[in-house]
């Protein structure tokens, strides 16, 4: 019974491989068919040339900027001792913003001092002394002068021949004193304080070169100010006029937004344009502001080595009158529309609709059945959807997309 199931089971699985070999066999013999991808219909879009007013502007982000500004700069080489103010801070008209490495500086000046207080003091004994002698010498020769009076006196009363060749020799003795003492005092009122006033004149040259000296490694706020661009920090070295502060000055402010080669073209003082704030609508009548041209926000001092002018990358624009000073601060991202033209009655078309080879523009038009090839003379003002288009064409012409 056993050997008669083996041999049953034996029987089955022969039979399947051989089904197995045979339909792989039937499979090698003839290719699968692979099916055809499905017909798609492709239509070209159909513009119309439309009729009708637009209005083109354009977008532009700036932020506000202090009208004044000026770059600040040390006018020595050296090193960092501190600095007091960071970017964004305000500062006093005389405010020390930064200094260098000045001690040495300072302990030669405190020496200078002293040493002018000692000319000087020299040089106010020295004047005491000659003002003591000039007096001197004026009273004495006062005196003389009196004494010669009262010898010629002594002279007229005397009667013996010998009283009178005393009264002369008396006469003759004061008169020579009087000569000298006139010479004392010509020599008084001629004698200056030469040496000790060159003391202190040499001193005081000291004194103002190394005041000087210390005043180059100082910057100072030159108004009212506040910090827009600074990097320095004490320990750093700095070389003579480099500009380590930008400042300006927040009490008139004007809006700035990069230098755009379109707008360069088109933008003029009498541009319409509007401004507005970061919470304002953008689709509100915003704030109408006026473009500045040639306006560059530098004030007082030329930095010897700024060669180009700080305003060249940027237009400028002034703030309405009427806005609430305590809604917009220094550095404040705003919006501008720029309204680049406005006409009433323009032909427009949609520029999927504009095709373009070599730099020159042109449509297909349809005409029923006929294509027409209409070249545009010139793209004028454009917005995000409409074109307007000058060329061969009418409001109402359908216009095959490319």
């Amino acid at each position: 019974m056993y050997k008669k199931t083996l041999s049953a089971l034996w029987l089955v699985t022969s039979l399947f491989t051989i089904l197995l070999t045979s339909c792989g066999a039937a499979s090698k013999g003839k290719a699968t068919p692979t099916p055809l991808p499905p017909m798609v219909s492709y239509e070209k879009s159909v513009f119309t040339v439309e009729s009708g007013p637009i209005v083109s502007e354009k977008k532009v982000f700036g932020e506000i900027v202090p009208s004044r500004q000026d770059d600040l700069y040390f006018k020595a080489s050296g090193y960092i001792e501190r600095v007091t103010v960071k970017q964004g801070d305000t500062a006093k008209k005389g405010d020390l913003l930064a200094e260098m490495q000045v001690k040495d500086l300072l302990d030669q000046l405190e020496q200078a001092n002293i040493d002018l207080e000692v000319a000087q003091a020299a040089l106010e004994k020295g004047n005491a002394e000659r003002e003591y002698n000039l007096q001197r010498s004026q009273i004495d020769v006062t005196i003389l002068e009196k004494n010669v009076e009262l010898a010629k006196l002594d002279l007229e009363k005397a009667y013996t021949k010998e009283d009178r060749e005393r009264a002369q020799l008396r006469l003759d003795i004061t008169e020579q004193n009087l000569a000298l003492a006139e010479l004392s005092l010509t020599q008084a009122q001629e004698q200056g304080s030469t040496y000790e006033q060159q003391a202190v004149d040499r001193n005081q040259i000291t004194v103002k070169r190394l005041e000087a000296l210390i005043e180059e490694r100082r910057i100072y706020a030159p108004y009212d100010c506040i910090m827009l661009r600074t990097s320095l920090r004490p320990g750093i070295q700095i070389e003579a006029f480099d500009t380590v502060f930008k400042v300006g000055d927040p009490s008139e402010l004007v809006a700035r937004t990069s230098l755009d080669y379109e707008l360069n073209k088109t933008m003029n003082k009498n541009t319409e344009i509007r401004l507005y704030l970061p919470e304002d609508d953008i689709e509100g009548p915003g704030t109408p502001v006026t473009f500045l041209p040639s306006f560059m926000p530098l004030a007082t001092e030329e930095n010897p080595n700024q060669l180009t002018s700080v305003g060249q990358d940027y237009f400028y624009f002034s703030l309405a009158q009427n806005l609430d000073p305590s809604l917009i601060k220094v550095g404040m991202q705003v919006t501008l529309i720029v309204v680049i033209g406005r006409k009433d009655q323009a032909l427009l078309l949609s520029p999927a609709a504009i095709r373009e080879y070599r730099g020159q523009y042109f449509v297909v038009v349809l005409e029923g059945d006929r294509r027409r090839r209409v070249e545009i003379n010139e793209i004028g003002l454009k917005t995000t959807d409409l074109w307007e288009v000058i060329g061969d064409l009418k409001a109402g012409d359908q216009v095959q997309g490319p």
